[in-house]
Formats: structure tokens, C-alpha cells, sequence
């Protein structure tokens, strides 16, 4: 296990790698980041414009480009100008990140492995029942049509990202886990 880097969180949408993250920043004296929120400050744009506008290709290659970045700057995030704005600091001094990915980044342009090389990589596991009951009011979820997608279609959806996600480093399975408890037991294995 890597000591003393980042953590970084990956798994299907709504599995809870924000709400985690915050807390489990707050916990360890890190500070966070959300992926998502940083490629749309970066564009100006939500990632649901940025999909109808510019397509899910062009998405795709913004989160690797962001994850480069990362990458070359790991030992100074704050060197990326649009941080500040999408980023919670807890420890000023702290060079050690909580950062949540997009649900897809992991399985497209072979992101999983820079995502290992950023810090350990912690996948938040869900079944789809229970991701389809924590998203299913929500619409602004363009990769499942936006609304009006069905347990189906995060189970079809799932499948296809999982050989990703079981790449990560550790697996913590949150069904019927509040995000405090996750962040809890991710702490354990990161002890």
C-alpha cells in the first residue's frame, strides 16, 4: 500500500465518492477534490452541456488531460489554476488530496492506471438497485440519457465499467453503509 499520497476514490455514479470524500478529507487532514467539478470550472460548463455540446469523446479526453495534469503536478495540486475554485481545503500545508473521480473516468484511455499512479485508488462498490434508488430522481446524468433511465440501464451500464473499477487498489462495499461509516473503514485499510 502506498503511504502518505493521495486517495482517490472511483465507482459508478451515486456510489458516494463526493459525500465520502469530504468527510474522509476532513478525517485525515487532506484536502479534496472532485474531478467533475474541475473539468466544469475548467470549461465553464456543466458536464451535461459539455456532453450535448461537444460529445461524450470530447468529455473522455478532458478527464484524462485533467488526470495528466494531476499526474505531473501530484506533489503541488494547488499549481492547477481552476483547484481552488473546485476544491474543499482542510490542511493548507497538506500535499495529500482526497480526490473523487467521475463515474466513467476509470474505463476509458487507459485513466485507471493514472489514477493508480495518482494515489491508492479506493473503488466504492454498490449493486444497481441500490445506485438506481440513490440517482433515479436526478437528471442530470447524461452518459443514462439524462432522466428516465431504468434499473436496467445502470445494471447494463455497471457491467461494463466494472473489470475498472476492480482494478483499484482496495474495495469497500457501502451497501447499507452512510458515507461517515465508508469514509470509516476506508481510514482502517489507510491506517
Amino acid at each position: 500500500m502506498k503511504r502518505n499520497t493521495n486517495i482517490v476514490l472511483i465507482g459508478f455514479m451515486g456510489a458516494g465518492k463526493t459525500e465520502v470524500g469530504k468527510i474522509l478529507a476532513k478525517h485525515k487532514g487532506f484536502n479534496f477534490i472532485d474531478l467533475d467539478s474541475l473539468i466544469e470550472e475548467e470549461e465553464g460548463k456543466s458536464i451535461t452541456e459539455i456532453f450535448k455540446k461537444k460529445g461524450e469523446g470530447y468529455f473522455r479526453n478532458l478527464e484524462t488531460e485533467i488526470l495528466k495534469k494531476i499526474d505531473k503536478n501530484k506533489s503541488d495540486i494547488y499549481k492547477i489554476k481552476e483547484v481552488e475554485k473546485s476544491s474543499e481545503i482542510n490542511n493548507p500545508e497538506s500535499k495529500n488530496w482526497v480526490i473523487s473521480a467521475g463515474g466513467g473516468m476509470p474505463a476509458f484511455n487507459g485513466n485507471i492506471k493514472l489514477l493508480k499512479k495518482i494515489g491508492t485508488a479506493v473503488y466504492l462498490k454498490a449493486g444497481a438497485k441500490t445506485i438506481y434508488d440513490r440517482i433515479k430522481s436526478e437528471v442530470h446524468r447524461p452518459v443514462l440519457g439524462g432522466s428516465g433511465f431504468t434499473e436496467a440501464d445502470v445494471t447494463e451500464k455497471l457491467k461494463e465499467r466494472e473489470k475498472f473499477y476492480e482494478q483499484a487498489d482496495i474495495i469497500i462495499y457501502t451497501e447499507g453503509l452512510t458515507a461517515a461509516a465508508a469514509a470509516e473503514e476506508i481510514g482502517i485499510f489507510l491506517h
